[in-house]
């Protein structure tokens, strides 16, 4: 199996995401492309990770191929990918990794592979009464103000408007940020009722880490549901998170 993908940061950005809620995964690898499903072990958050085959400039996979990694060890390998960098992912004898970024000169690291079922995981479907995308970076920096208010944030959208309010508060103090269409701070959005739900802001953060892997991102929630955040990455690809709500 062998693996050359032009960009290593989208790869970089997107694995040490998931290296902060997830700690070992089973990538699917076949024809279709590469798949990580997985949910971290308190059940809070589900990630969806896909690159399909397409987006490589070299996809050599013999039938279909399980790959365990430890996301850990894996993302203190991708974290030294620099922009303008390629990545080559091979997987050789032994149950061995060999992780290639080469760009100014060529950077070689070899990961053992972990022996892991791929794990089987339903689809989640809910209504979202509200969507919307932004750019990741405001995603960010929102999510990073209100982290040091309160350990959970609410996002409330009313019926049929362009508004997304984010809610945090706490003791002693309390903090509101309004993100709209008309502003600009919303790329696109739709409404079909109001949404209003709460979620721990830890894992928030966490996710906000890919911000620098994809241009835009899709917010959609309900009432009640969990929140789906999804990065549009180059080639059609996509990373896709979804965190549960809070019952308190």
């Amino acid at each position: 199996m062998r693996l050359k993908f032009r960009e290593a940061t989208v790869w970089k950005y997107s694995i040490v995401a998931i290296s902060k809620i997830i700690e070992e995964v089973s990538f699917r690898i076949n024809q279709d492309g590469v798949r990580l499903r997985a949910m971290d072990p308190s059940g809070v958050a589900l990630v969806d990770f896909y690159i399909p085959s397409t987006a490589f400039y070299e996809f050599d996979v013999p039938g279909e191929v399980t790959l365990g990694a430890n996301m850990d060890e894996l993302s203190k390998v991708l974290r030294r990918a620099r922009k303008g960098d390629e990545l080559v992912l091979e997987f050789q004898q032994a149950g061995k990794l060999g992780v290639y970024l080469e760009g100014r000169g060529s950077r070689k690291f070899t990961l053992p592979s972990i022996e892991l079922s791929y794990q089987e995981i339903p689809e989640i479907s809910f209504e979202e009464a509200f969507k919307c995308k932004m750019l990741p970076k405001l995603f960010k920096d929102v999510v990073k103000e209100l982290e040091a208010i309160s350990d959970a944030v609410e996002l409330y959208a009313p019926a049929n408007s362009d508004m997304l309010y984010l809610r945090a508060e706490s003791e002693i103090a309390e903090a509101e940020v309004v993100l709209s269409g008309s502003s600009g701070a919303l790329i696109e959005y739709t409404s079909s009722g109001e949404a209003r739900s709460k979620y721990t802001i830890g894992y928030l953060v966490d996710i906000a880490t890919a911000s620098q892997a994809a241009e835009t991102m899709e917010i959609a929630f309900g009432v009640e549901t969990p929140l789906r955040l999804t990065y549009e990455l180059p080639g059609g690809g996509m990373l896709q998170f979804y965190v549960a709500p809070r019952t308190d």
